[in-house]
């Protein structure tokens, strides 16, 4: 729908004339905000549901896929776009920021040091508590609890403090290799494209640059499709190690094979990350 849409613009914009170059930066930026929203907001709705089904056969109900997919699609779905618009966009300020985090040194107390590192501190604190509401694990939450989004994020960081684990969740190994994959998907996607506008005759020449336009879309095609499909793993893993850090308990009560292996295979990566005093049940 935006290939078609992002090529008629195009044509419309460039064979009228009567629009200026401002005016088409703008709509182009628009497209482009609404194109991500719509991508997020599709990824969000699957790791939501996924979240919840998980947590369902992890607290040994009955599976309610239909429930759940109609929940996140209806009851959380004001949650998951504003989630979807703002996540991304906060850890990406959060990246930027650690490297304005403060590090104080007792031998420098000139004055204009001390007024950088009070600037830097507000920066970095007031980007922390954005981050601490607008977290991708908040998505999790509200599958699993039902939270709103704000209230999601804040308990799904409080947990993994708790636990000891804020190190651990950061290991964002499946997400890279996801992306990988995806990449490729991309790419091969595009190529493609590429053989079909060569094959068809027919191509986009409306952009001067027929083959690199057809790449693009079908690459930006693939990558949307194969990221959205791949959601259900990692909202799998990510719902997995929610309800391991906050109901283990619940989890070697119904999957009690399961949860031997699970810890076994825990403590191996991450020892000491289940001592008795952080798990709260003696079941080590």
């Amino acid at each position: 729908y935006y290939s078609f849409t992002v090529v008629g613009l195009h044509n419309v914009f460039h064979e009228n004339g009567a629009y200026d170059d401002q005016t088409i930066v703008v709509v182009s930026l628009l497209l482009l905000v609404s194109y991500y929203w719509t991508y997020q907001v599709l990824r969000h709705i699957v790791m939501v549901t996924v979240a919840g089904t998980i947590g369902s056969w992890w607290f040994g109900q009955p599976s309610a896929l239909k429930e759940t997919f109609t929940t996140a699609a209806f009851y959380n779905f004001g949650s998951i776009c504003k989630g979807s618009l703002f996540v991304g966009f906060v850890q990406f300020l959060r990246q930027i920021t650690e490297g304005l985090r403060p590090n104080r040194d007792d031998s420098a107390m000139m004055c204009f040091y001390e007024c950088s590192l009070f600037i830097q501190e507000k920066i970095v604190n007031c980007v922390d508590n954005l981050a601490d509401s607008f977290t991708p694990w908040a998505f999790t939450y509200v599958g699993l609890y039902h939270y709103g989004l704000k209230e999601a994020g804040h308990k799904a960081n409080e947990l993994f403090e708790t636990r000891g684990w804020s190190r651990i969740v950061t290991d964002d190994l499946i997400s890279s290799v996801l992306a990988m994959v995806s990449l490729v998907i991309g790419g091969l996607s595009g190529s493609f494209a590429v053989i079909l506008q060569a094959l068809d005759g027919h191509g986009l020449t409306s952009f001067g640059h027929p083959v690199l336009t057809s790449f693009t879309i079908g690459f930006v095609v693939g990558i949307v499709l194969s990221t959205v499909l791949f959601s259900i793993i990692d909202s799998s893993v990510c719902a997995v190690i929610v309800c391991f850090a906050g109901s283990p308990v619940e989890f070697h009560r119904n999957h009690s094979e399961l949860s031997h292996e699970m810890r076994n295979a825990w403590k191996e990566v991450w020892p000491g990350s289940l001592d008795v005093e952080n798990v709260g049940a003696g079941l080590v």
